[in-house]
């Protein structure tokens, strides 16, 4: 049987187990080609594994794929690095790892677990938490020996991110002190080592160490089908790709590094613009082949982040908020594992950001609803915020302070040494020159905010009488992160997840359902997917239920580990 040569699918099509009345979004992902048993494939290529997307899970499945004795193709829409390298780097890991050592931070897998616990709760099983919290030094052991660097030097404060310098930090709400109540604090963001984000750090040590153990790579590419078997087994996949070496690529390189920039989460009708340029130049100029997998393919292609229709159709309380990931977050790799039956879980679950720290003083100040009241402890990971304001508030809240914290807010978000001001200072300065109110007294800022004066002037009284004094404060938090609302003017930041002036950066966290022993794909009988495996934001993993900073990379590389060793046997 001759495979498809040139044949481009250009309408829109559904994709798997969509039911009828379900959103007809753009795809180019089509129906499998079956093969009956009479049909002989011509194949361009082969190899053993084939990974669909090369950002952090799937360079990690293919390096394990490879020390395990296999051929390794994988294939990209681009040049490879996906959201993991345009991220900060950051892995979240803990029970003990040297880099824990060498700081003297104290910590064992138990206490990760007791931690993690809070924020994983039964995303997955309890023994799948057992062995990431158990694996976790040894994860770090052997991100080294594939050449990734870490260090031990501790961020002096809480931070959303580390400045250079500082490699080891509290990435999540381990020191908060509801969650300090239940597990030891520990550090347990490790940053990889560098200057700036180092994402593309990490991705191309990875990558590097890949092509060397034998990784072969289709960039430009990009996958639409499967090819099954009568059984249902997946036999490998159909794609369409642009020259390497041609202009066409050239130019989609240069619009996806453009769109890498933090530019575009600044300015997200910018990165809608340059995602349309490179479909148009990639769809002019492609042309099909396809690729036999001998032993599995790996889904390993992100989160959907990008797909602003599949997010308003699973996750629309999220559907005004700014979207954080690469270009082809799009949703391609779960449609693909739908189209052969595998089921999808937690899709409306978004992580949306809210940090505060940096500057400090804005987390000295009040979380409040719509309405006024306080919503949660402020000294809390942002994405923990986040959530409260989406599913807790309607969406829609401000942050509270005074003349005294405003003042200091200004002087804390400035551009200075060690400060990453286009990450951290930039979007709150932004916040507080164009999207806040300000009031003589409460009681004023609550009615331009369209709150009820009574209900915030209780919770900034509420506030004021238990600041000086944390244990008696209903949402504990750090005796540092408190202060006392009595300095007019008045100020209310909109903090709301939809607010344009105020940008709310997410990523989704749902996916295919799998395997956890295997990562293989799981149907709807709850049975395996012959040969077809999902990882990272592919499939549903440890951070599918709350994401905190560095989780969504490990848990990338703790799947694609498990996928490339189960997919090569």
């Amino acid at each position: 049987m001759q495979l498809p040569g040139d044949q481009r699918d250009t309408g829109t099509s559904r994709s798997g187990n969509l039911q009828p009345g379900d959103p007809e979004w753009h795809s180019r992902v089509q129906s499998p080609l079956r093969l009956s048993a009479e049909d002989e494939p011509v194949w361009l290529d082969q190899a053993d594994v084939v990974i669909i997307g090369l950002g952090g899970a799937g360079v990690c499945a293919a390096i394990e794929a490879l020390d395990a004795g296999c051929s390794v193709i994988a294939i990209d829409r681009f040049s490879g690095g996906g959201a993991t390298r345009m991220s900060g780097g950051v892995v979240y890991a803990g029970g003990g790892t040297s880099m824990q050592r060498d700081a003297n931070v104290e910590d064992d897998p138990a206490n990760m677990r007791r931690y993690l616990k809070l924020e994983v709760e039964n995303a997955v099983s309890d023994a799948t938490l057992d062995r990431f919290c158990e694996t976790s030094p040894g994860l770090i052991d052997w991100l080294e020996r594939q050449g990734v660097r870490f260090g031990s030097s501790l961020a002096p404060e809480k931070t959303s991110y580390p400045a250079d310098g500082h490699y080891l930090y509290f990435s999540g709400n381990e020191a908060q002190a509801l969650y300090a109540k239940q597990a030891r604090p520990a550090q347990r963001g490790h940053r990889t080592f560098g200057k700036g984000l180092t994402g593309k750090i990490l991705f191309d040590t990875l990558r590097a160490t890949a092509v060397r153990k034998g990784l072969r790579i289709y960039s430009y590419a990009e996958v639409n089908r499967l090819v099954v078997s009568e059984s249902g087994a997946v036999e490998g996949v159909i794609f369409e790709r642009v020259d390497p070496a041609s202009r066409t690529a050239r130019r989609i390189d240069m619009l996806q590094r453009s769109f890498a920039r933090s530019t575009t989460l600044l300015f997200p009708k910018l990165g809608e613009k340059l995602k349309q340029r490179a479909a148009a130049a990639a769809h002019g100029n492609s042309v099909a082949g396809a690729i036999a997998a001998k032993k599995g393919v790996i889904l390993a292609a992100g989160g959907f982040i990008q797909n602003r229709e599949m997010v308003r159709h699973y996750a629309p309380k999220y559907s005004g908020a700014t979207p954080l990931g690469s270009m082809g977050c799009d949703g391609s790799g779960i449609r693909l594992g739908q189209s052969v039956g595998a089921v999808v879980d937690r899709m409306e679950r978004i992580s949306a950001w809210r940090q505060f720290l940096p500057p400090r003083a804005l987390a000295q100040g009040i979380v409040v609803d719509g309405q006024g009241r306080r919503l949660i402890a402020e000294d809390s990971y942002g994405g923990t915020t986040g959530y409260m304001i989406a599913e807790k508030a309607a969406g829609r809240a401000f942050i509270i302070i005074d003349r005294a914290l405003y003042r200091q807010v200004i002087r804390q978000a400035l551009p200075g040494r060690g400060k990453l001001f286009r990450i951290q200072g930039a979007p709150a300065l932004m916040a507080l020159l164009l999207s806040s109110h300000r009031g003589r007294t409460l009681a004023e800022l609550a009615r331009k905010c369209r709150m009820d004066p009574r209900l915030l002037e209780n919770s900034v009284a509420h506030y004021n009488d238990g600041s000086a004094d944390a244990e008696g404060d209903m949402f504990r938090k750090d005796p540092a992160y408190t202060a006392t609302l009595d300095h007019p003017p008045f100020h209310a930041i909109d903090i709301s997840i939809g607010n344009r002036r105020y940008l709310c950066p997410t990523i989704s966290l749902g996916g295919i359902v799998v395997d956890e022993a295997t990562g293989q794909a799981l149907g709807a009988s709850g049975l395996p997917i012959p040969r077809l495996y999902a990882a990272g934001r592919n499939a549903i993993g440890i951070s599918s239920n709350h994401y905190i900073s560095g989780l969504s990379l490990a848990d990338c590389i703790f799947s694609g580990r498990t996928t490339g060793k189960a997919a090569s046997i």
